[in-house]
């Protein structure tokens, strides 16, 4: 499967121009779209604008004059990211069809880069739900490893777009997990920096204490280049304002770095509550890091088991509020899962979200003094692998409290805590379905990420292919 490394290398050879591979995107893309099951991973296109972009691509190879390593590449956008001239609806079906007036702020440095963006990807509505699950219209992409598969949320179709092979990178966001679970489900890379790192400038969806933009990709490169180009304060973000800059040395020299020396911690007892295929794999990942030089500790983290509720309690009350008047107005039009999130979060007492905000402080203070005593926490992505698509489901949305609690059972912590936290292919278990290794660092730490990820790269821990693919390095 194509990288953004290896098509930087063929547009810079000549071998291939940025139209010519456009097309066999858009191509491609079109052919998922078509299969039975759908893995249909774009709601809303730019055919004209992509093109435009792609001959603009095509003309500065020509010329010598690369803009750089994401010059011509092509990505699709999360739905509820800004992208000018197309919708923003959000994964709803009641959104009016009114184009945005201008990029997000992290779309706008991609198109400055030379992204060529090829359109909107589907996402579960409002970005409440970690399956992916949509019932407007049978837009769930399925899991390209196993079609009768849910590709995970929210974040569901940059995820699939990404693992198809259809594009070597993605725009995604992530509120509760949303871009690590899809992208461990389908077994690509996935990037929550630290909060704030990336602005969110033009997603309405991220006015929490949750929200970050970040990027889904083939490779370790991509993710690195994603967050070199998009992260900064843009003067407009309050979560972005007086964020450090990125220590560019400190990144470069991520690509090489010894691990000598990188203490990594686990919790025996988190990790008793994944799948013990899962638990396995993750381990196998740590051991090929370990053989690098990196040694693993045990370490205790026991407000950990609570992230989950406190998360469930912090983001149902923060979206009820952003929502409330979509609510009130279009409570008919959402699915089942959504409506119901929404409806318990504008019902919580305020006791009890003061009372999660203080639990939530213990949980900030145990991780911080764990990652006093080591460089990195690990435990595993996901719980539980990619959930089957229920066809009920599919036509009314699902609230299954049993999966959703093994999808975000460890990704909740990063987003509490607004640390950096990163997905690697780990490998796949039984059913040869992917799993995802989560790694989590200190506050704008994410060389120290991008480090064992690049480790990790180097041992072959790669994107697993899928059973549908859809563009292949051809």
């Amino acid at each position: 499967m194509i990288t953004a490394e290896a098509l930087h290398d063929q547009f810079t050879s000549g071998a291939r121009t940025p139209s010519e591979h456009l097309e066999r995107v858009l191509d491609a893309l079109d052919d998922a779209g078509r299969r039975t099951p759908s893995h249909a991973a774009v709601r809303d296109w730019d055919h004209s604008g992509a093109r435009r972009a792609a001959a603009a691509a095509t003309d500065r190879y020509r010329a010598g004059a690369s803009l750089g390593a994401f010059d011509g590449i092509p990505i699709v956008v999360k739905d509820e990211v800004d992208v000018a001239g197309l919708p923003t609806r959000a994964g709803t079906m009641y959104r009016p069809d009114v184009p945005a007036a201008e990029d997000a702020t992290a779309v706008a440095r991609l198109r400055a880069a030379g992204c060529v963006v090829v359109g909107k990807s589907v996402q579960h509505e409002l970005g409440l739900g970690a399956t992916g699950i949509s019932p407007h219209g049978q837009r769930t992409p399925r899991n390209p490893h196993d079609p009768h598969r849910a590709p995970g949320g929210s974040s569901s179709g940059s995820a699939v777009a990404v693992a198809l092979g259809a594009v070597p990178v993605a725009v995604a966001s992530d509120g509760g997990g949303s871009v690590r679970i899809p992208a461990s489900l389908c077994g690509v890379w996935g990037l929550k920096a630290t909060f704030g790192r990336i602005p969110n400038t033009g997603d309405a969806n991220l006015e929490g204490t949750f929200g970050h933009l970040g990027p889904i990709a083939r490779s370790v490169g991509a993710v690195e280049q994603f967050l070199r180009i998009t992260a900064g304060d843009d003067g407009r973000c309050p979560t972005s304002r007086g964020t450090p800059p990125l220590d560019l040395a400190t990144l470069d020299a991520a690509r090489t770095r010894s691990l000598a020396g990188l203490r990594i911690g686990l919790d025996p007892a988190e990790w008793a509550d994944a799948d013990p295929t899962i638990a396995f794999v993750c381990r196998e990942a740590l051991r090929a890091l370990e053989k690098q030089g990196a040694t693993v500790h045990d370490v205790a983290l026991p407000s950990a088991r609570l992230a989950p509720a406190i998360g469930f309690v912090t983001m149902t009350v923060e979206a009820a509020r952003g929502h409330a008047a979509e609510l009130a107005a279009h409570r008919d039009q959402m699915a089942l899962d959504v409506r119901m999130a929404l409806g318990i979060g504008s019902r919580i007492p305020a006791v009890q979200h003061q009372h999660a905000q203080v639990l939530r402080n213990r949980l900030r203070r145990q991780l911080a003094q764990v990652l006093g005593e080591v460089h990195l926490y690990a435990s595993p992505t996901v719980a539980a692998t990619a959930p089957i698509v229920r066809p009920r489901a599919e036509r009314a949305g699902e609230a299954d409290q049993a999966v959703t609690n093994d999808l975000v059972r460890y990704t909740f912590l990063g987003n509490l805590t607004g640390l950096p936290a990163l997905t690697a292919p780990a490998g796949v278990q039984g059913h040869r379905m992917p799993v995802g290794l989560q790694l989590m660092a200190k506050p704008w730490d994410e060389a120290t990420l991008l480090a064992a990820a690049y480790a990790l790269e180097r041992a072959g821990f790669t994107p697993p292919t899928p059973a549908v693919s859809v563009l292949t390095d051809r």
